[in-house]
């Protein structure tokens, strides 16, 4: 076997063997290893998840304990269990995107846990879409002084991030298929927002272009339109340029940069909070596959 596998630790080899047989890959040590090496990755992504959230990893959560988890089962799926009340708990469940016998994503609004669960055990839910997952690898939850409407914004943000994660490390290295979200064009947008908040693909599509056209009516009409923790959108007025020479910094070579008229140009300030995750996304992975520039004829803010 392939490094990747070895490196596992010896509960999870059997579990990812038996992964590949049901994965509809071909039975072959390098799709193991492929499985293997992508389950390294989800591992890596959630210890840092719960991390830069300040959250623990525990052996065992009771029952009635109200706190929300983050799980990473044996076959590297995710699954979220929202903070109780009543007993019940919003939890959401996102799969390695290969599996036969499981959907890929799947969550409910109001289910209970049929009892304590424990890291090497199963979860098992009385009712809802979800009735029990594979072995619990990880079990993480938040310290004992977070309060429970924290707990729950902390876990449904760690949730967005890794099931997406996970989702594109599937495509990079398994090319399964992407039915939640991978590509975030407006379709797979929707079908994720569809799939986590139990509407049809339809209606979800037409909560975000509404959304949207709602953000550009706003910046339209003058205002600063407020965006959560990206930032803000907003019009800002460009100067007339007259028609001078410049240098490309790429080639070297003089370039003529048109004039340009006075307009409006719309502009994105990014907070603070998305500046801050962006900086440690780049020191704690580097090398990331980020978006590059294109190494085109810079615009006039880009030549000296």
């Amino acid at each position: 076997m392939g490094k990747y596998f070895q490196q596992l630790p010896e509960r999870i080899k059997p579990h990812v063997e038996e992964v590949t047989k049901t994965s509809g890959l071909p039975q072959t040590e390098d799709s193991i290893e492929r499985i293997a090496k992508a389950w390294h990755e989800k591992r890596k992504m959630f210890d840092e998840q719960i991390a830069a959230l300040k959250m623990e990893e525990t052996g065992s959560l009771p029952k009635d304990n109200p706190g929300g988890a983050l799980l990473l089962t044996y076959s590297g799926s995710l699954l979220s269990l929202g903070t109780s009340s009543g007993g019940k708990r919003r939890v959401e469940y996102a799969s390695i995107g290969l599996r036969k016998d499981v959907p890929d994503i799947a969550a409910s609004a109001g289910t209970e846990l049929a009892g304590d669960i424990a890291v090497g055990q199963v979860v098992a839910f009385i009712e809802g879409p979800i009735k029990s997952s594979s072995p619990l690898f990880k079990i993480a939850v938040c310290g004992a002084g977070v309060g429970l409407g924290e707990q729950e914004k902390r876990i449904r943000e760690a949730t967005i991030f890794l099931t997406n994660g996970f989702v594109k490390i599937n495509r990079t290295h398994l090319g399964a298929p992407e039915k939640s979200l991978g590509q975030f064009t407006m379709k797979s947008m929707a079908s994720y927002v569809a799939q986590k908040n139990g509407l049809s693909q339809k209606q979800a599509k037409q909560v975000i272009e509404d959304f949207l056209h709602v953000v550009g009516s706003g910046a339209l009409l003058g205002e600063r339109v407020r965006l959560g923790k990206l930032g803000k959108l907003y019009l800002r007025r460009r100067k007339a340029t007259q028609a001078r020479i410049g240098r490309n910094p790429i080639t070297g070579e003089e370039i003529t940069i048109k004039a340009k008229p006075e307009a409006l140009v719309p502009k994105m300030s990014f907070s603070r909070d998305l500046k801050m995750k962006a900086s440690d996304l780049l020191s704690s992975v580097p090398g990331a596959p980020l978006v590059e520039d294109d190494g085109g004829v810079p615009d006039s803010d880009h030549v000296a």
